[in-house]
């Protein structure tokens, strides 16, 4: 008897062991943090800003072995066609390149492979392609980790990421999509479409949307969306949430924890209860509604909806019962602040940091500091009657009225002899061979790569 139970305990001890799994960096939070990315595997080095070929961020992502992606050069990458990601195990690490960083420019990055991790780039689509895309986006996709992305003037949405599984988009910046575009629909000028079956968004900011900041997909799953700032939309916040996706015997269900985020009305925001509104719950009839848990939301500026988001904050003709969850569902803990602290903090570190902020990033968050808007397009105050009308909006209609793509410098790489991904004079401290590309794959006491510890080292937070 005695033995049996020692087997037991010893067994109960190696649980937590067993069931441990290797974040995909630090700071990787909610459902999406156990992402394997590119672990592993090969380097790829992007030496240049030409659509494809060798040394191309294209031929990184084309191939199909497990594979992280380094930056040996800064700039604009414009495209020819969409990024597609189709083969799993893949790490796009902008944080290595040297200089101002990388912009993809015209088309749009697209998820549609597992275990993804992109981190520290931007993707500012514009009109010249014609087409309506947005700029990034995933869909029934599982362990993808988003982080520390910017993301502007796409003419569909900016980031839509919904239908997925296990992923989380933290820390990054949606902002400025074009209203009226290239899109078939005409105007347009939407933030995104979030909601995945256990989908962590966090530490989000989003600026100058018409609406769809975000909508939350039909047949969500269980989102969980906290501690995200939304700074003037236009004639809609946050919406949707249908219990069921149309057509669909897999999205079926949506059960929401909305909770922390800071909305700061601003010159395009629409009077009425549109300016304190925190969500508008959507239904197709009276069985077709998500699960709301709604609470610690400020809207600044209105300290009753503040005090208690359910007066006012909630807005949907649905009997607010019968919507409602008294108890949050029991989502992954985040580190969470309050909605003021999480509001500093968004506008500190958010957006595509490193290695440096770009004009467009720094001017966005100015703006949502002090409240205005620099730019507007001609459409949207033709289509809409705003509070003021001697202010400027900062709903725009193309890329141009901002004044286009901001030039990003390049420097010169750290030498890196055997390709591997880590400069030499960080591998001579870590007491390396910089002549043996393998020794990138030896794993740390920490469980970590040697290589991602070095990806690891250079995500220092920005503060502007």
């Amino acid at each position: 008897m005695k033995a049996l139970l020692l087997i037991i305990l010893f067994c109960l001890f190696q649980l937590p062991a067993a069931s441990a799994q290797q974040l995909a960096f630090p700071t990787a939070e909610g459902y999406g943090k156990y992402a394997k990315g590119g672990r592993g595997g090969v380097v790829y080095e992007v030496t240049n800003l030409q659509d494809s070929g060798a040394g191309s961020l294209r031929a990184a992502v084309e191939a199909s072995e497990p594979r992280t992606v380094v930056f040996r050069v800064s700039g604009t990458i414009t495209l020819d066609s969409p990024l597609i990601i189709q083969h799993p195990y893949i790490t796009i690490a902008g944080q290595t390149a040297p200089g101002d960083g990388i912009c993809i420019r015209k088309y749009p990055i697209q998820i549609a492979a597992d275990h993804v991790i992109i981190r520290y780039l931007r993707v500012r689509l514009g009109d010249e392609s014609g087409e309506e895309h947005d700029a990034v986006s995933s869909r029934y996709t599982r362990h993808v980790m988003l982080d520390h992305l910017s993301t502007s003037w796409s003419v569909d949405e900016c980031m839509s990421v919904y239908h997925c599984d296990s992923i989380t988009v933290q820390w990054c910046i949606i902002s400025e999509s074009l209203s009226t575009s290239n899109h078939a629909k005409g105007a347009h000028g939407y933030g995104g479409i979030w909601g995945s079956n256990y989908g962590t968004y966090h530490h989000n900011l989003f600026a100058h949307h018409s609406s769809r900041n975000p909508r939350m997909a039909s047949g969500s799953g269980n989102t969980d969306h906290r501690n995200n700032v939304i700074y003037n939309w236009g004639f809609q916040s946050l919406y949707g949430g249908e219990r069921v996706e149309k057509r669909s015997e897999t999205y079926i269900f949506s059960n929401f924890n909305i909770v922390g985020n800071y909305y700061k009305p601003g010159p395009a925001t629409l009077p009425g209860e549109v300016q304190y509104r925190i969500a508008n719950p959507s239904y197709r009839n009276e069985t077709d509604f998500g699960n709301w848990y709604i609470a610690d939301n400020l809207v600044e500026g209105n300290t009753l909806v503040s005090a208690d988001n359910w007066q006012g904050g909630v807005q949907t003709e649905l009997p607010l019962e019968q919507i409602r969850l008294h108890e949050a569902w029991p989502s992954m803990r985040i580190e969470q602040q309050t909605a003021e602290a999480a509001y500093q903090l968004v506008l500190a570190q958010a957006g595509a940091t490193l290695p440096t902020r770009d004009a467009i990033d720094i001017r966005i968050l100015q703006e949502v500091r002090g409240g205005y808007a620099t730019y507007e397009g001609t459409s949207y105050e033709r289509q809409h009657a705003v509070v003021d009308s001697t202010k400027i909006c900062g709903i725009i209609d193309t890329q141009a009225d901002v004044g286009g793509w901001p030039v990003l410098h390049s420097a010169p790489a750290p030498l890196d002899t055997d390709h591997d991904g880590m400069p030499d004079d960080w591998e001579d401290l870590q007491g390396l061979n910089k002549l043996d590309p393998e020794d990138r794959n030896r794993v740390a006491e920490d469980g970590y790569t040697m290589l991602e510890k070095y990806l690891n080292s250079r995500t220092q937070p920005t503060r502007k």
